[in-house]
């Protein structure tokens, strides 16, 4: 990963808003170490968290939906619903997102492990994801957003595309995936518009993707 990519993965680790940009002037050697720990960090607290998250996610099945996302709004942090969700099956995580904020689904989103996300996301419905993954967009979370994208349904994900009418979403969630056959098929159900101006902004950016789309 480059400096940019590091730093990225730090905001998105800490679930921040905050301007971040300052991390782009400590040394690389630094900023590695710095990424590093952290992940150890968040390894050792999922490891001693483990059990209480299982145990979480066994009660879900005795609860009902509204009263979980009430307890989740009040009193769950959304890092402790996204290991929560590990252990649930993904269609009743699925059916609790429906009774979750926007906001916090996409908190969840982006501390959950997105091989996670994504088989959930494959059982909600577009006009659910299309709102969060704009809630995601405006706050920046475009690394996260291309590791779901990347693992989502691809024709789930021509769906999501189709209907969220945001171009600059569109260009964000491209750029941040890594498969890059897999975006290229999507764009040719763009409509001409979005395909015009996510090529024209690629091209800006010298991205090799722009001579494919």
């Amino acid at each position: 990963m480059d400096k940019e990519q590091i730093s990225g993965k730090i905001k998105e680790m800490l679930v921040s808003e905050t301007d971040m940009s300052y991390l782009a002037q400590i040394p690389e050697k630094h900023l590695e170490q710095l990424h590093k720990d952290l992940t150890a960090y968040m390894e050792r607290l999922d490891a001693n968290q483990k059990p209480v998250f299982k145990a979480i996610a066994i009660s879900t099945s005795f609860i009902p939906n509204f009263i979980i996302a009430k307890l989740a709004h009040d009193y769950f942090t959304p890092y402790i619903v996204a290991q929560v969700c590990e252990y649930m099956e993904p269609k009743a995580a699925a059916k609790i997102g429906k009774s979750l904020r926007v906001d916090y689904m996409g908190q969840v989103a982006v501390n959950a492990d997105p091989k996670i996300t994504a088989r959930i996301g494959d059982l909600m419905e577009v006009d659910l994801i299309v709102s969060v993954v704009r809630d995601m967009v405006k706050r920046q979370f475009y690394l996260k957003l291309g590791e779901i994208a990347d693992l989502l349904n691809e024709n789930h994900l021509k769906n999501v595309m189709l209907k969220i009418n945001d171009d600059n979403a569109i260009l964000q969630v491209g750029i941040h995936m890594k498969d890059e056959d897999k975006i290229v098929r999507l764009s040719k159900a763009w409509p001409p518009k979005t395909r015009d101006y996510v090529t024209a902004e690629l091209k800006k950016l010298k991205h090799p993707l722009a001579a494919k789309i």
